[in-house]
Protein backbone atom coordinates (compact mmCIF):
# COMPACT_ATOMS: atom_id res chain seq x y z
CA UNK A 1 0.00 0.00 0.00
CA UNK A 2 1.02 3.48 -0.32
CA UNK A 3 3.52 4.95 2.20
CA UNK A 4 2.69 8.22 4.51
CA UNK A 5 3.71 10.68 1.33
CA UNK A 6 1.27 8.98 -0.95
CA UNK A 7 -1.45 9.28 1.73
CA UNK A 8 -0.95 12.79 2.66
CA UNK A 9 -1.09 13.56 -1.46
CA UNK A 10 -5.39 12.77 -1.46
CA UNK A 11 -6.42 16.05 -1.89
CA UNK A 12 -9.26 17.92 -3.06
CA UNK A 13 -9.49 18.91 -6.61
CA UNK A 14 -10.96 22.54 -6.46
CA UNK A 15 -8.78 23.30 -9.67
CA UNK A 16 -9.68 19.87 -11.52
CA UNK A 17 -13.17 21.39 -13.24
CA UNK A 18 -10.79 24.39 -14.52
CA UNK A 19 -8.10 22.21 -15.64
CA UNK A 20 -10.74 19.68 -17.09
CA UNK A 21 -11.58 22.28 -19.90
CA UNK A 22 -8.19 23.52 -20.40
CA UNK A 23 -7.48 20.03 -21.17
CA UNK A 24 -10.57 19.90 -23.37
CA UNK A 25 -9.62 23.07 -25.11
CA UNK A 26 -5.98 21.83 -25.91
CA UNK A 27 -7.19 18.59 -27.37
CA UNK A 28 -9.86 20.10 -29.33
CA UNK A 29 -7.29 22.27 -31.18
CA UNK A 30 -5.07 19.80 -32.20
CA UNK A 31 -8.03 17.68 -33.49
CA UNK A 32 -9.09 20.41 -35.36
CA UNK A 33 -5.24 20.85 -36.26
CA UNK A 34 -4.93 17.40 -37.29
CA UNK A 35 -8.34 16.05 -38.50
CA UNK A 36 -7.21 16.14 -42.30
CA UNK A 37 -4.55 13.00 -41.82
CA UNK A 38 -5.99 9.42 -42.02
CA UNK A 39 -3.05 6.67 -42.31
CA UNK A 40 -2.84 4.55 -45.74
CA UNK A 41 -3.03 1.01 -43.77
CA UNK A 42 -7.14 2.35 -42.42
CA UNK A 43 -8.70 1.86 -45.90
CA UNK A 44 -7.22 -1.74 -45.90
CA UNK A 45 -9.56 -2.26 -42.89
CA UNK A 46 -12.51 -0.27 -44.55
CA UNK A 47 -11.56 -2.82 -47.55
CA UNK A 48 -12.68 -5.27 -45.45
CA UNK A 49 -15.35 -4.23 -44.13
CA UNK A 50 -16.75 -3.39 -47.85
CA UNK A 51 -16.38 -7.00 -48.33
CA UNK A 52 -17.68 -7.83 -45.29
CA UNK A 53 -20.90 -5.98 -45.55
CA UNK A 54 -21.43 -7.09 -49.56
CA UNK A 55 -21.62 -11.12 -48.01
CA UNK A 56 -17.99 -11.68 -49.19
CA UNK A 57 -16.52 -12.50 -46.26
CA UNK A 58 -13.79 -11.06 -44.35
CA UNK A 59 -11.55 -10.88 -47.32
CA UNK A 60 -9.15 -8.37 -49.06
CA UNK A 61 -9.80 -9.57 -52.27
CA UNK A 62 -13.01 -11.87 -53.38
CA UNK A 63 -12.25 -15.63 -52.54
CA UNK A 64 -9.04 -15.05 -50.84
CA UNK A 65 -8.68 -15.71 -47.24
CA UNK A 66 -6.03 -13.90 -45.81
CA UNK A 67 -5.68 -11.77 -42.56
CA UNK A 68 -4.85 -8.60 -43.54
CA UNK A 69 -6.22 -6.92 -40.68
CA UNK A 70 -4.88 -6.90 -37.31
CA UNK A 71 -7.98 -5.52 -35.20
CA UNK A 72 -10.61 -7.33 -35.34
CA UNK A 73 -12.63 -5.53 -32.71
CA UNK A 74 -12.10 -2.23 -34.26
CA UNK A 75 -13.30 -3.81 -37.67
CA UNK A 76 -16.69 -5.52 -36.32
CA UNK A 77 -17.16 -1.87 -34.34
CA UNK A 78 -17.75 0.07 -38.04
CA UNK A 79 -18.94 -2.81 -39.92
CA UNK A 80 -22.60 -1.43 -38.72
CA UNK A 81 -21.96 2.30 -39.56
CA UNK A 82 -20.95 1.07 -43.11
CA UNK A 83 -24.12 -1.12 -43.75
CA UNK A 84 -26.01 1.94 -42.70
CA UNK A 85 -24.53 3.79 -45.37
CA UNK A 86 -22.10 6.35 -43.48
CA UNK A 87 -18.81 7.65 -44.41
CA UNK A 88 -16.03 5.11 -43.08
CA UNK A 89 -13.65 8.13 -42.27
CA UNK A 90 -15.78 10.43 -40.86
CA UNK A 91 -17.08 7.53 -38.51
CA UNK A 92 -13.86 6.27 -37.83
CA UNK A 93 -12.43 9.78 -36.70
CA UNK A 94 -15.41 10.70 -34.82
CA UNK A 95 -15.41 7.26 -32.47
CA UNK A 96 -11.72 8.22 -32.51
CA UNK A 97 -12.73 10.91 -30.79
CA UNK A 98 -15.10 10.04 -28.13
CA UNK A 99 -12.63 7.47 -27.24
CA UNK A 100 -10.03 10.09 -26.91
CA UNK A 101 -12.32 11.70 -24.42
CA UNK A 102 -13.48 8.90 -22.75
CA UNK A 103 -9.46 7.81 -22.10
CA UNK A 104 -8.68 11.42 -21.03
CA UNK A 105 -11.42 11.03 -18.17
CA UNK A 106 -9.80 7.29 -17.42
CA UNK A 107 -6.38 8.60 -17.23
CA UNK A 108 -7.04 11.79 -14.73
CA UNK A 109 -8.87 8.68 -12.79
CA UNK A 110 -5.51 6.75 -12.56
CA UNK A 111 -3.31 9.76 -11.16
CA UNK A 112 -6.28 10.81 -9.31
CA UNK A 113 -5.32 9.15 -5.63
CA UNK A 114 -2.05 11.31 -5.59
CA UNK A 115 -3.79 14.36 -6.63
CA UNK A 116 -2.29 14.61 -9.93
CA UNK A 117 -4.84 13.67 -12.17
CA UNK A 118 -4.77 17.50 -13.72
CA UNK A 119 -1.27 17.21 -15.10
CA UNK A 120 -1.66 13.53 -16.35
CA UNK A 121 -5.04 15.12 -18.21
CA UNK A 122 -2.43 18.04 -19.57
CA UNK A 123 0.39 16.10 -20.43
CA UNK A 124 -1.38 13.72 -22.02
CA UNK A 125 -3.80 16.07 -24.64
CA UNK A 126 -0.80 18.36 -25.30
CA UNK A 127 1.34 15.18 -26.34
CA UNK A 128 0.26 15.70 -30.60
CA UNK A 129 -0.03 11.80 -31.18
CA UNK A 130 -2.64 11.22 -28.66
CA UNK A 131 -4.62 13.76 -31.12
CA UNK A 132 -3.25 12.74 -34.15
CA UNK A 133 -4.00 8.99 -33.75
CA UNK A 134 -7.63 9.99 -32.65
CA UNK A 135 -8.21 10.93 -36.24
CA UNK A 136 -5.99 8.80 -37.99
CA UNK A 137 -8.21 6.19 -38.42
CA UNK A 138 -7.23 3.33 -37.41
CA UNK A 139 -7.92 1.37 -34.03
CA UNK A 140 -5.24 3.11 -31.97
CA UNK A 141 -7.71 5.24 -29.58
CA UNK A 142 -9.87 2.06 -29.14
CA UNK A 143 -6.54 0.15 -27.68
CA UNK A 144 -5.55 3.26 -25.51
CA UNK A 145 -9.59 3.81 -24.11
CA UNK A 146 -9.43 -0.03 -23.22
CA UNK A 147 -5.97 -0.41 -22.03
CA UNK A 148 -6.46 2.67 -20.07
CA UNK A 149 -10.47 0.84 -18.95
CA UNK A 150 -8.90 -2.30 -18.33
CA UNK A 151 -6.05 -1.00 -15.83
CA UNK A 152 -8.29 1.25 -14.15
CA UNK A 153 -10.80 -2.03 -13.37
CA UNK A 154 -8.24 -4.35 -11.97
CA UNK A 155 -6.42 -1.77 -10.01
CA UNK A 156 -9.98 -0.81 -7.93
CA UNK A 157 -10.73 -4.74 -8.39
CA UNK A 158 -7.68 -5.48 -6.17
CA UNK A 159 -8.41 -2.64 -4.02
CA UNK A 160 -11.35 -3.63 -2.77
CA UNK A 161 -11.40 -7.13 -3.39
CA UNK A 162 -14.61 -6.84 -5.71
CA UNK A 163 -15.53 -6.99 -9.27
CA UNK A 164 -14.62 -8.78 -12.80
CA UNK A 165 -15.44 -6.01 -15.27
CA UNK A 166 -11.54 -6.24 -15.91
CA UNK A 167 -11.33 -8.93 -17.30
CA UNK A 168 -14.08 -8.29 -19.51
CA UNK A 169 -11.23 -5.33 -20.56
CA UNK A 170 -8.86 -7.42 -20.96
CA UNK A 171 -10.49 -9.85 -23.32
CA UNK A 172 -11.90 -6.88 -25.36
CA UNK A 173 -8.42 -5.84 -25.73
CA UNK A 174 -7.38 -8.74 -26.71
CA UNK A 175 -9.97 -8.59 -29.71
CA UNK A 176 -8.17 -5.08 -30.65
CA UNK A 177 -4.70 -5.96 -31.35
CA UNK A 178 -3.10 -9.14 -30.34
CA UNK A 179 -0.49 -8.00 -28.42
CA UNK A 180 -3.38 -6.84 -26.10
CA UNK A 181 -3.21 -9.86 -24.61
CA UNK A 182 0.04 -9.10 -23.17
CA UNK A 183 -2.09 -6.71 -20.58
CA UNK A 184 -4.28 -9.14 -19.22
CA UNK A 185 -1.36 -12.02 -18.75
CA UNK A 186 0.58 -9.34 -16.67
CA UNK A 187 -2.28 -8.63 -14.45
CA UNK A 188 -2.86 -12.53 -13.69
CA UNK A 189 0.86 -12.31 -12.84
CA UNK A 190 0.48 -9.90 -10.83
CA UNK A 191 -2.41 -11.21 -9.49
CA UNK A 192 -0.74 -14.73 -8.96
CA UNK A 193 1.93 -13.54 -7.48
CA UNK A 194 0.06 -11.65 -4.72
CA UNK A 195 -2.20 -14.60 -4.34
CA UNK A 196 1.66 -16.39 -3.38
CA UNK A 197 2.84 -13.97 -1.03
CA UNK A 198 -0.31 -14.36 1.07
CA UNK A 199 -0.10 -18.19 0.91
CA UNK A 200 -3.60 -18.06 -0.14
CA UNK A 201 -5.10 -20.49 -3.19
CA UNK A 202 -7.16 -18.70 -6.21
CA UNK A 203 -10.66 -18.58 -4.88
CA UNK A 204 -13.77 -18.91 -7.11
CA UNK A 205 -13.70 -15.20 -8.11
CA UNK A 206 -10.43 -15.72 -9.45
CA UNK A 207 -11.15 -18.47 -11.27
CA UNK A 208 -14.08 -16.45 -12.96
CA UNK A 209 -11.76 -13.08 -13.69
CA UNK A 210 -9.43 -15.62 -15.74
CA UNK A 211 -12.34 -17.74 -17.45
CA UNK A 212 -14.17 -14.16 -18.83
CA UNK A 213 -10.49 -12.89 -20.00
CA UNK A 214 -8.98 -16.02 -21.72
CA UNK A 215 -12.66 -17.00 -23.55
CA UNK A 216 -13.24 -14.78 -26.00
CA UNK A 217 -9.58 -14.58 -27.38
CA UNK A 218 -9.67 -17.99 -27.45
CA UNK A 219 -12.73 -18.70 -29.53
CA UNK A 220 -11.74 -15.73 -31.86
CA UNK A 221 -8.27 -17.44 -32.26
CA UNK A 222 -10.13 -21.16 -32.71
CA UNK A 223 -11.99 -19.85 -35.54
CA UNK A 224 -9.34 -17.83 -37.22
CA UNK A 225 -7.71 -21.14 -37.28
CA UNK A 226 -10.57 -22.31 -39.21
CA UNK A 227 -11.06 -19.50 -41.29
CA UNK A 228 -7.49 -18.06 -42.59
CA UNK A 229 -5.61 -21.02 -41.34
CA UNK A 230 -2.62 -19.56 -39.05
CA UNK A 231 -2.41 -18.41 -35.16
CA UNK A 232 -2.07 -14.74 -35.75
CA UNK A 233 -2.89 -12.04 -38.57
CA UNK A 234 -1.28 -11.92 -41.93
CA UNK A 235 -0.05 -8.09 -40.58
CA UNK A 236 1.78 -10.08 -38.32
CA UNK A 237 3.93 -12.52 -40.22
CA UNK A 238 4.09 -9.39 -42.85
CA UNK A 239 5.83 -7.28 -40.86
CA UNK A 240 8.27 -9.84 -38.51
CA UNK A 241 11.68 -9.75 -39.09
CA UNK A 242 11.94 -12.42 -36.70
CA UNK A 243 15.22 -12.06 -34.48
CA UNK A 244 17.16 -10.16 -36.97
CA UNK A 245 19.65 -7.95 -35.24
CA UNK A 246 17.94 -5.57 -37.98
CA UNK A 247 14.81 -5.78 -35.82
CA UNK A 248 16.60 -4.80 -32.40
CA UNK A 249 18.33 -1.55 -33.84
CA UNK A 250 15.11 -0.37 -35.31
CA UNK A 251 13.00 -1.36 -32.12
CA UNK A 252 15.47 0.36 -29.47
CA UNK A 253 15.32 3.76 -32.33
CA UNK A 254 11.73 3.43 -32.12
CA UNK A 255 11.95 3.51 -27.67
CA UNK A 256 14.52 6.36 -28.08
CA UNK A 257 12.12 8.79 -30.62
CA UNK A 258 9.39 7.52 -28.58
CA UNK A 259 11.11 8.75 -25.28
CA UNK A 260 12.13 12.39 -27.04
CA UNK A 261 8.54 13.27 -28.45
CA UNK A 262 7.47 13.13 -24.32
CA UNK A 263 10.81 15.15 -23.60
CA UNK A 264 13.28 11.93 -22.70
CA UNK A 265 13.70 9.68 -20.56
CA UNK A 266 14.03 11.87 -17.24
CA UNK A 267 10.03 11.69 -16.66
CA UNK A 268 9.30 8.51 -17.13
CA UNK A 269 12.35 7.45 -14.83
CA UNK A 270 11.25 10.06 -11.94
CA UNK A 271 8.06 8.49 -12.31
CA UNK A 272 9.31 4.63 -11.91
CA UNK A 273 11.54 5.63 -9.45
CA UNK A 274 9.30 7.26 -7.29
CA UNK A 275 6.69 4.38 -7.74
CA UNK A 276 9.10 1.86 -6.98
CA UNK A 277 10.61 3.29 -3.79
CA UNK A 278 7.97 5.81 -2.74
CA UNK A 279 4.96 4.57 -3.67
CA UNK A 280 3.94 1.45 -2.67
CA UNK A 281 1.29 0.50 -4.48
CA UNK A 282 -0.45 -1.76 -7.17
CA UNK A 283 -2.33 0.84 -9.14
CA UNK A 284 1.13 2.56 -10.36
CA UNK A 285 2.77 -0.72 -9.75
CA UNK A 286 1.00 -2.40 -12.68
CA UNK A 287 1.45 0.99 -15.03
CA UNK A 288 5.24 0.89 -15.09
CA UNK A 289 5.04 -2.85 -15.90
CA UNK A 290 2.71 -2.20 -18.44
CA UNK A 291 5.09 0.15 -19.75
CA UNK A 292 8.57 -1.91 -19.86
CA UNK A 293 6.73 -4.74 -21.15
CA UNK A 294 5.06 -3.05 -24.10
CA UNK A 295 8.63 -1.54 -24.52
CA UNK A 296 9.99 -4.91 -24.55
CA UNK A 297 7.70 -6.06 -27.11
CA UNK A 298 7.90 -2.82 -29.24
CA UNK A 299 12.06 -3.40 -29.04
CA UNK A 300 11.72 -7.61 -30.61
CA UNK A 301 9.52 -6.44 -32.73
CA UNK A 302 11.66 -3.52 -34.36
CA UNK A 303 9.33 -0.75 -33.63
CA UNK A 304 6.87 0.56 -36.02
CA UNK A 305 7.28 2.44 -39.82
CA UNK A 306 3.92 4.99 -39.03
CA UNK A 307 4.32 8.79 -38.19
CA UNK A 308 3.45 10.17 -35.00
CA UNK A 309 4.49 7.25 -32.88
CA UNK A 310 1.57 4.76 -32.83
CA UNK A 311 3.00 2.44 -30.67
CA UNK A 312 3.38 5.52 -27.72
CA UNK A 313 0.01 6.09 -27.95
CA UNK A 314 -1.00 2.45 -27.17
CA UNK A 315 0.52 2.85 -23.63
CA UNK A 316 0.50 6.79 -23.15
CA UNK A 317 -2.29 7.37 -20.58
CA UNK A 318 0.24 4.82 -18.44
CA UNK A 319 3.48 6.88 -19.26
CA UNK A 320 1.89 10.26 -18.39
CA UNK A 321 0.63 9.22 -15.28
CA UNK A 322 3.89 7.91 -14.15
CA UNK A 323 5.53 11.02 -15.36
CA UNK A 324 2.72 13.37 -13.70
CA UNK A 325 3.31 11.06 -10.36
CA UNK A 326 7.49 12.38 -10.68
CA UNK A 327 6.31 15.58 -11.15
CA UNK A 328 4.57 16.11 -7.88
CA UNK A 329 6.96 14.39 -6.29
CA UNK A 330 9.64 16.68 -7.27
CA UNK A 331 7.84 20.06 -5.84
CA UNK A 332 6.50 18.30 -2.97
CA UNK A 333 10.30 18.39 -2.15
CA UNK A 334 10.11 22.05 -1.74
CA UNK A 335 8.36 23.88 1.16
CA UNK A 336 4.86 24.41 0.98
CA UNK A 337 4.84 27.99 -0.28
CA UNK A 338 7.09 26.71 -3.08
CA UNK A 339 5.47 23.49 -4.15
CA UNK A 340 2.64 25.14 -6.43
CA UNK A 341 4.67 26.86 -8.23
CA UNK A 342 7.84 24.78 -8.72
CA UNK A 343 4.67 22.07 -9.90
CA UNK A 344 3.26 25.05 -12.26
CA UNK A 345 6.53 25.66 -13.65
CA UNK A 346 7.86 22.29 -13.89
CA UNK A 347 4.06 20.86 -15.58
CA UNK A 348 3.63 23.87 -17.81
CA UNK A 349 7.30 23.32 -19.40
CA UNK A 350 6.44 20.37 -20.13
CA UNK A 351 3.39 21.27 -21.92
CA UNK A 352 4.96 23.68 -23.96
CA UNK A 353 7.47 21.62 -25.10
CA UNK A 354 4.66 19.45 -26.48
CA UNK A 355 3.10 21.25 -27.84
CA UNK A 356 5.85 22.44 -29.81
CA UNK A 357 5.81 18.81 -30.62
CA UNK A 358 3.00 19.40 -32.18
CA UNK A 359 3.83 22.68 -34.48
CA UNK A 360 6.92 20.68 -35.20
CA UNK A 361 3.86 17.64 -37.04
CA UNK A 362 1.78 20.61 -38.10
CA UNK A 363 4.26 23.00 -40.03
CA UNK A 364 7.38 21.22 -40.57
CA UNK A 365 6.49 17.54 -40.73
CA UNK A 366 2.89 18.41 -42.27
CA UNK A 367 1.63 15.10 -41.81
CA UNK A 368 -2.11 16.35 -42.23
CA UNK A 369 -1.09 16.49 -45.46
CA UNK A 370 0.87 14.06 -46.15
CA UNK A 371 -1.60 11.27 -44.81
CA UNK A 372 -4.76 13.09 -46.69
CA UNK A 373 -6.80 10.90 -48.40
CA UNK A 374 -8.08 13.02 -51.84
CA UNK A 375 -10.35 11.29 -54.34
CA UNK A 376 -9.42 13.87 -56.82
CA UNK A 377 -6.03 12.58 -56.49
CA UNK A 378 -4.52 12.03 -60.04
CA UNK A 379 -2.63 8.56 -60.09
CA UNK A 380 -6.07 7.49 -57.78
CA UNK A 381 -8.49 9.05 -60.14
CA UNK A 382 -6.81 7.15 -63.76
CA UNK A 383 -6.59 3.97 -61.96
CA UNK A 384 -10.50 3.93 -61.20
CA UNK A 385 -11.03 4.99 -64.85
CA UNK A 386 -8.71 2.00 -66.12
CA UNK A 387 -9.56 -0.71 -64.00
CA UNK A 388 -12.59 -2.93 -64.29
CA UNK A 389 -14.26 -5.84 -62.56
CA UNK A 390 -11.71 -9.05 -62.85
CA UNK A 391 -8.82 -6.54 -63.43
CA UNK A 392 -6.01 -7.04 -61.51
CA UNK A 393 -3.45 -4.43 -59.99
CA UNK A 394 0.04 -4.46 -58.15
CA UNK A 395 0.43 -1.50 -55.48
CA UNK A 396 2.76 -0.48 -52.67
CA UNK A 397 -0.34 1.56 -51.20
CA UNK A 398 -2.25 -1.28 -50.13
CA UNK A 399 -5.15 1.01 -48.21
CA UNK A 400 -6.66 4.07 -50.03
CA UNK A 401 -5.95 3.01 -53.79
CA UNK A 402 -7.94 -0.80 -52.90
CA UNK A 403 -10.61 1.47 -50.74
CA UNK A 404 -12.00 3.17 -54.40
CA UNK A 405 -11.52 0.22 -56.55
CA UNK A 406 -14.71 -2.26 -57.31
CA UNK A 407 -14.66 -5.08 -54.87
CA UNK A 408 -13.94 -7.64 -57.71
CA UNK A 409 -11.20 -6.05 -58.80
CA UNK A 410 -8.09 -7.95 -57.78
CA UNK A 411 -5.22 -5.95 -55.49
CA UNK A 412 -1.95 -7.62 -54.81
CA UNK A 413 0.07 -5.69 -51.88
CA UNK A 414 3.33 -5.64 -52.90
CA UNK A 415 4.55 -5.51 -49.18
CA UNK A 416 2.29 -8.77 -47.51
CA UNK A 417 0.37 -7.12 -45.61
CA UNK A 418 -2.67 -8.10 -47.37
CA UNK A 419 -0.83 -10.97 -49.30
CA UNK A 420 -0.30 -14.80 -47.32
CA UNK A 421 2.39 -15.49 -49.83
CA UNK A 422 4.83 -12.26 -49.50
CA UNK A 423 3.94 -12.20 -45.56
CA UNK A 424 5.65 -15.67 -44.98
CA UNK A 425 9.29 -15.36 -47.11
CA UNK A 426 12.10 -14.88 -45.04
CA UNK A 427 13.27 -11.28 -44.74
CA UNK A 428 16.54 -10.24 -46.33
CA UNK A 429 17.83 -7.11 -46.22
CA UNK A 430 20.46 -6.69 -49.22
CA UNK A 431 20.78 -2.84 -48.52
CA UNK A 432 22.81 -4.43 -44.95
CA UNK A 433 22.50 -4.10 -41.07
CA UNK A 434 22.11 -0.39 -40.92
CA UNK A 435 20.36 -0.14 -44.95
CA UNK A 436 18.09 1.93 -46.44
CA UNK A 437 14.75 0.98 -48.32
CA UNK A 438 14.46 -3.03 -47.18
CA UNK A 439 11.03 -2.51 -45.69
CA UNK A 440 9.98 -5.05 -43.69
CA UNK A 441 12.65 -7.25 -46.29
CA UNK A 442 9.82 -9.05 -48.17
CA UNK A 443 9.04 -8.81 -51.54
CA UNK A 444 9.08 -11.15 -55.08
CA UNK A 445 9.62 -10.03 -58.07
CA UNK A 446 8.88 -13.47 -59.99
CA UNK A 447 5.30 -13.84 -58.01
CA UNK A 448 4.51 -10.08 -59.02
CA UNK A 449 5.03 -10.63 -62.40
CA UNK A 450 3.49 -13.62 -62.95
CA UNK A 451 0.00 -12.38 -62.16
CA UNK A 452 0.19 -10.43 -64.93
CA UNK A 453 -1.36 -7.33 -63.72
CA UNK A 454 -3.06 -4.60 -65.38
CA UNK A 455 -1.60 -1.47 -63.23
CA UNK A 456 1.50 -1.38 -61.16
CA UNK A 457 1.97 1.29 -58.38
CA UNK A 458 5.28 2.14 -57.37
CA UNK A 459 6.46 4.75 -55.10
CA UNK A 460 9.02 7.21 -57.12
CA UNK A 461 10.48 10.38 -56.30
CA UNK A 462 12.67 12.73 -58.71
CA UNK A 463 15.99 11.73 -58.73
CA UNK A 464 18.79 13.95 -57.12
CA UNK A 465 21.74 12.62 -59.21
CA UNK A 466 19.68 12.85 -62.72
CA UNK A 467 17.04 13.76 -64.48
CA UNK A 468 15.14 10.47 -64.01
CA UNK A 469 13.16 8.95 -61.06
CA UNK A 470 14.14 6.74 -58.24
CA UNK A 471 12.55 5.02 -55.53
CA UNK A 472 13.72 4.62 -52.10
CA UNK A 473 12.23 0.76 -51.98
CA UNK A 474 14.41 -1.73 -52.50
CA UNK A 475 11.74 -3.83 -53.82
CA UNK A 476 10.43 -1.22 -56.42
CA UNK A 477 14.15 -0.59 -57.57
CA UNK A 478 14.42 -4.37 -58.17
CA UNK A 479 11.25 -4.43 -60.32
CA UNK A 480 12.30 -1.55 -62.60
CA UNK A 481 15.51 -3.02 -63.20
CA UNK A 482 13.92 -6.35 -64.16
CA UNK A 483 14.11 -7.25 -68.07
CA UNK A 484 11.05 -8.79 -68.04
CA UNK A 485 8.86 -5.78 -66.33
CA UNK A 486 10.77 -3.46 -69.03
CA UNK A 487 9.24 -5.51 -71.52
CA UNK A 488 5.91 -5.73 -70.43
CA UNK A 489 5.00 -2.54 -68.64
CA UNK A 490 5.34 1.04 -69.70
CA UNK A 491 4.78 4.75 -67.28
CA UNK A 492 0.91 5.96 -67.86
CA UNK A 493 2.92 9.66 -67.65
CA UNK A 494 6.11 11.16 -67.71
CA UNK A 495 5.37 12.85 -64.79
CA UNK A 496 4.58 12.64 -61.33
CA UNK A 497 2.25 11.28 -59.71
CA UNK A 498 1.30 9.42 -62.53
CA UNK A 499 4.79 8.35 -63.68
CA UNK A 500 4.66 5.94 -60.71
CA UNK A 501 2.05 4.44 -62.46
CA UNK A 502 2.82 1.44 -65.44
CA UNK A 503 0.49 -0.16 -67.66
CA UNK A 504 0.79 -3.42 -69.27
CA UNK A 505 0.75 -3.49 -72.66
CA UNK A 506 1.42 -7.52 -73.58
CA UNK A 507 -1.00 -9.76 -73.34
Amino acid sequence: MADAWAAQRCRGAKWGAAFGVLSLAIFAIQVALFWPFTIDDAFITFRYIRQFVAGNGLVFNIGERVEGYSNFLWLMLLSPFHALGLDLVVVAKAIGVLLAVITLWLTAQLAAPLGCGWIAALLLVATAPFAVWAVGGLETMLFACLFAASALAFVQEEETGKGAWSSVLFALLALTRPEGVLFGALAAALRAAKLWRERRAPAIHDWWRLGLWLAPPLVHLAWRLNYYGYPLPNTVYAKSLGLHPRAFIEGAHYLYTSATTLGGVALLLVGSFVVVWRVRALRYAYLLAAVLAYAAFTFVGGGDWMPAQRFLVHVLPAVVVLASVGLQWLADQFEARQRAYVLGGVAGAQVVFLLMGSADLFLIQRIQDAHRFEHSNPALAYIVANLQSGDSIAVNDAGAISYALPLDVRVIDMFGLADAHIAHLKPRFPSGLLGWGDAFGKWDTDYVLAQKPKLIQLTLYPSPESDGFVSPHTSNRELLADARFQQQYRPVSDTLPLRALYQRITP
